[in-house]
């Protein structure tokens, strides 16, 4: 995207009239908390001072980080996972530390704003870009809702080496997360992405969240990864082919970043795209993919018909699914399929979510069947419904039960929709074993023979880890195993 000079200045950020204030940010769960570091460095921009905490260690260490550090405030990026252990930081936070400020951010907490502002122990809810708040945060007054206004990808850089330094099991995370663009084109039923594009109007949307950032911030960011341990990157656009139709600019932007990307960097890297996408790519842009990447992540969710029209999917089948997974394994590029079962029965869609299920995992054994082996691998997660988006208010309103046991948590097998006891047990048996079902092809008998046995802690955990590291294999090679134990040790892995 071309930006006039005229109009580029006039985005400059304007430097804080404050004297330096004292920020601290907490790091949540096992992935990088990658739209924190991009409010950490405003923060630094504006000459503030910031310290990072691990949200997952002990509360009696972290209280006496925030009693010596004595922040004037204390940020929370969280993800719907990591929400109500943010609950229990800030509670024990604001009773160490009675003067803190509590700042709430991210797409969980303001989906549901009105819920999140009864509780009296967060003062500050900001909607969207971390850009143009810091002042309004200091300037107004507690249980303030402010929206953040977007700028262009080329002012935005996140801070990670404070990140990485101070919450070392994230600067030794073997994985890495960089993104190019923060928006996506689709309308899935079950994301969120819709209530940032209502909130700030397609247009914007398309302007700032859907622009690329320029390639060389990017390879700047990425200098960073090679002085931590790092065996992979992810791409986590939410498709890297968007816009690289023929002729388009996307196609353009993905050639001259693999090639940086290569020359510079050269870590291996796996991103995400979608079936649509893939088919519609130019043969330009799948060469500088295929010359990027190894893997990608296709998300598949269901093509099962009366299923693709709960997650406004029907635009997707099987035929397009497999076609995408040709083009791709033609160019070398190994594909991970991910699918999502334990769907409600919402408008008579899905009456048996078993049976839903157990189709999904046929469907998905049928796509491996059609390309070379060992080039797919399945990932199986339960239906988790984000508050705010919109199957979880038709399951609201349609009266459908939740399940208190979902915490977010992928590898647990716990979705959000309460079935009766035994559905319950097939489904999250069937996420748990879904990966050896489809990599030995197995028939409907042992299918439903198996999601029936009872799992004790031990073997839920074994299967849970199993499947991580299969992925991990998948991606990097049998070598990653001897890793393995030494990986696990830097995640709170929940099962």
């Amino acid at each position: 995207m071309i930006i006039s000079i005229k109009k580029e200045k006039a985005l400059n950020v304007k430097k804080s009239t404050h004297n330096a204030k004292k920020w601290c940010l907490v790091h949540i769960g096992n992935d990088i908390t990658y739209g924190l570091a991009f409010v950490a460095a405003e923060l630094l921009k504006h000459k503030h001072k910031i310290m990072w905490l691990d949200g997952d260690d002990k509360i009696d260490e972290l209280n006496k980080k925030i009693k010596d550090f004595s922040p004037d405030y204390v940020c929370f990026g969280p993800l719907s996972t990591e929400f109500k252990r943010s609950l229990e930081l800030v509670d024990s936070f604001k009773k160490t530390l009675h003067s803190l400020k509590s700042v709430f951010g991210g797409k969980h907490v303001l989906s549901i704003p009105d819920e999140i502002k009864k509780n009296e122990n967060i003062d500050y809810l900001v909607w969207g870009p971390v850009y143009e708040t810091i002042d309004k945060i200091i300037n107004s007054p507690p249980k303030t809702y402010i929206k953040g206004s977007p700028t262009f990808p080329h002012n935005m850089q996140p801070a990670l080496k404070e990140y990485f330094e101070q919450v070392p099991r994230m600067g030794k995370r073997e994985r890495k997360y960089i993104m190019s663009h923060f928006g996506c084109v689709y309308n899935c039923s079950f994301c969120c992405t819709s209530l940032t594009r209502q909130s700030y109007g397609p247009k914007a949307y398309t302007e700032y969240w859907l622009a690329r950032r320029p390639i060389k911030n990017m390879i700047d960011e990425a200098k960073l990864f090679l002085k931590f341990y790092t065996k992979e990157v992810s791409f986590e656009d939410d498709d890297v082919l968007y816009d690289t139709h023929e002729g388009a600019e996307g196609t353009r932007w993905l050639k001259k970043f693999t090639e940086l990307w290569k020359k510079e960097i050269n870590l291996p890297m796996f991103a995400n795209v979608t079936p649509q996408t893939v088919v519609n790519a130019s043969n330009e842009a799948l060469v500088a993919l295929a010359d990027l990447v190894e893997t990608v992540q296709m998300g598949v969710q269901t093509t099962q018909g009366d299923s693709s029209r709960l997650f406004n999917r029907h635009f997707q089948d099987e035929a397009q699914v497999i076609e995408a997974c040709k083009i791709l394994t033609e160019h070398g590029i190994k594909v991970k399929l991910e699918v999502i079962v334990g769907l409600p029965n919402i408008d008579g869609l899905v009456p048996d979510p078993v049976t839903d299920s157990v189709r999904t995992i046929q469907m998905c054994q049928r796509i491996s069947r059609e390309v070379p082996s060992g080039m797919t691998w399945t990932s199986c997660f339960p239906l988790m419904l984000y508050p705010g988006t919109v199957l979880w208010k038709k399951c609201i309103k349609a009266g459908v039960p939740l399940s208190e046991a979902c915490e977010f948590e992928w590898h647990s097998g716990e979705g959000s929709i309460k079935f009766d006891p035994l559905t319950m047990k097939r489904i999250k048996n069937m996420t748990k074993m879904a990966t050896m079902f489809i990599k030995y092809d197995m028939s409907e008998r042992w299918i439903r023979a198996l999601i029936d046995v009872d799992l004790n802690d031990s073997s839920s955990k074994q299967l849970s880890e199993s499947q991580y590291l299969e992925s991990l294999k998948f991606r990097l090679g049998n070598k990653i195993e001897e890793e393995f134990d030494e990986i696990l040790k830097g995640m709170n892995f929940k099962y």
